[in-house]
């Protein structure tokens, strides 16, 4: 909202499934700052007197302010928070409900308001930051899809970046991306701009993988876990795998990227062991803590493990 410096006249309204009421704000020091936030037009000068859209500074502080309310459930895993959604996972109804009235109560009592019209409840499958997650698996929301079934061949640098933003978002559920995506991400650094016939086959392809609805499975601690490597002169990759109750290995997330002019150089020896560090450093989160198996086609890396002196490169 907004209103006059005499407090006269209030509109401007922020929709948002979850609103900071404004007695929380004015606890949490907020009613000075509203000077910062005046403007200026015909009839007057207004300030906001709710968070508006538009400052550089209001997704930050509102997700710390969230994130300071439900920390002790998330702690827990009674809730998951990204700005103003929420989810909360449970096995069955019962859990459901029980973990739902925690969380109103939470919110309740830091006076979070919630508009019943944009929640979704006890649902056996739920669209959340473009994903749809189901029964364990993951995959893009048929909206994401969509746009990129309907994404025209590219005809500036432009162009090229909006496609390759859009599809790099779902690239964890593409197998070597970066290696599909190299002949046009190669555009953005030639002049003068030439789709040929190789950039055609990556667009083509890219939307290919991701309009045949790929799927992932979500992460469980305790199951056989593998994380696969591979590399080559133009990139590397890897894929983390976990075994499902199919007794079966399933992927969690793919992850690949480009060799630069410096990595070009390395031996294949060393192009593999560049992607098994990078593979560590991308799924630490998942790693740290378990154990797992790493699959890798170099049998000098072996080999190099039980050294006790690196080459310099090696070790760093």
């Amino acid at each position: 909202m907004a209103r006059t410096r005499d407090n006269k006249k209030e509109f401007f309204e922020y929709a948002s499934p979850i609103v900071l009421v404004k007695k929380k704000i004015t606890q949490l020091g907020y009613e000075e700052n509203r000077k910062f936030t005046s403007f200026v037009v015909p009839d007057g000068q207004y300030e906001f007197n709710k968070v508006p859209f538009g400052l550089s500074t209001n997704p930050s502080v509102f997700q710390r302010y969230v994130y300071s309310i439900f920390r002790h459930l998330m702690n827990k895993g009674i809730v998951i928070t990204y700005m103003d959604d929420l989810i909360i996972p449970s096995e069955d109804e019962v859990e459901g409900l029980e973990k739902l009235k925690v969380v109103l109560e939470v919110a309740s009592k830091y006076g979070l308001e919630i508009k019943l019209k944009k929640c979704q409840f006890l649902k056996r499958n739920v669209e959340f930051l473009g994903h749809i997650v189901e029964n364990g698996t993951i995959r893009p929301s048929p909206a994401k899809t969509l746009a990129v079934k309907r994404f025209p061949v590219p005809t500036n640098v432009k162009r090229v970046q909006s496609f390759l933003g859009l599809t790099s978002y779902f690239r964890k559920f593409i197998p070597e991306y970066s290696k599909i995506a190299k002949p046009l991400s190669d555009l953005l650094r030639k002049d003068p701009f030439t789709m040929g016939r190789d950039q055609i086959d990556a667009f083509k392809k890219l939307k290919n993988f991701l309009t045949r609805s790929p799927v992932v499975t979500i992460f469980i601690q305790g199951r056989t876990t593998e994380l696969h490597t591979d590399a080559s002169k133009y990139g590397y990759g890897a894929v983390l795998l976990q075994e499902a109750e199919d007794g079966k290995l399933h992927p969690i997330h793919y992850m690949s990227k480009k060799t630069s002019l410096a990595d070009e150089k390395y031996s294949s020896y060393e192009l593999e062991v560049l992607a098994v560090v990078e593979a560590l450093k991308k799924f630490r989160i998942y790693l740290l803590g378990n154990k797992f198996k790493i699959v890798t086609d170099c049998s000098a890396f072996e080999k190099t493990m039980g050294k006790k002196d690196f080459v310099t490169r090696d070790a760093r």
